[in-house]
């Protein structure tokens, strides 16, 4: 998905670090999964995204495997900038699941450095 990028921006009370989020950005571009998600079900997904509370659901424009599709993601609604570290535990479980869903190694390297950025120094 081109114009955003993967940050860690959130705070999880149920993973107790960082959680991942996707951030406007619009020299950058994240891998991921398109789902089919039936109608009726829909809402629920809302609800347990915490939609429109908590995250926002965006339409956005995805290279689909027949060409561009419009599909929707959901981004956190109040906090952007920021980097809460995100704990070992929930990258490993992020890591596992691009692998699962056969998503390519630059994915995995957008992720490491999305979890680990580097830090700041100061040059005298």
């Amino acid at each position: 998905m081109e114009g955003f990028r993967l940050a860690f921006s959130v705070y999880s009370t149920e993973w107790k670090g960082g959680a991942a989020n996707l951030e406007l950005d619009p020299d950058a571009h994240v891998w991921g999964v398109l789902w089919d998600v039936p109608e009726g079900e829909a809402r629920g997904l809302d609800a347990f995204q915490g939609h429109p509370t908590f995250f926002r659901k965006e339409d956005v424009v995805v290279e689909g495997p027949e060409g561009p599709v419009i599909a929707w993601t959901y981004r956190v609604a109040h906090q952007e900038g920021t980097y809460v570290r995100p704990t070992d535990a929930y990258v490993q479980l992020l890591r596992s699941a691009m692998r699962t869903q056969g998503l390519p190694p630059e994915a995995l390297d957008m992720l490491d450095r999305a979890a680990r950025p580097p830090k700041p120094s100061i040059s005298m």
